[in-house]
């Protein structure tokens, strides 16, 4: 009986950390499935209110801000990211400054969002055009 605990207890030691890793591989993909929506959602935001939207990086929140609002920072829709929230992973992105996206879809910049964590880093990029892929 004592054997079957021992290698019980082995068995589980080695799935615990497999199974850790396996969540936090996951954290990141969701992450990066989320800030692909956002970017997705930004692009949709722009057309329909027939107004140009901001995507920037404030802290660790990505924003969605309606870039013609009379106090010029009215934050339509923001997700945070970082260890103290669901989605543990970083994000980066590229421009620094962000892009604007105009009510034709089109916007000033590609923009290049980093979303990484445990080892594992998923890139979300969007093209000038409106193209919208994930890597």
């Amino acid at each position: 009986m004592l054997i079957v605990v021992v290698v019980m207890g082995i068995l589980i030691a080695i799935s615990a950390g497999a199974i850790g890793r396996q969540i936090a591989r996951d954290r990141v993909m969701r992450s990066a499935n989320v800030v692909q929506a956002l970017v997705e959602e930004a692009s949709q935001l722009a057309v329909r209110r027939n107004t140009p939207v901001n995507i920037e990086l404030s802290g660790n929140a990505l924003q969605i801000i309606d870039r013609d609002a009379p106090s010029g920072s009215d934050v339509i829709k923001q997700r945070s990211f970082g260890p103290e929230n669901d989605l543990r992973a970083t994000v980066a992105i590229s421009p620094a400054a962000g892009i604007t996206i105009f009510p034709n879809g089109r916007a000033d910049a590609a923009l290049q969002i980093t979303v990484s964590g445990s080892g594992l880093t998923q890139v979300v990029s969007r093209t000038t055009t409106g193209i919208v892929r994930r890597q």
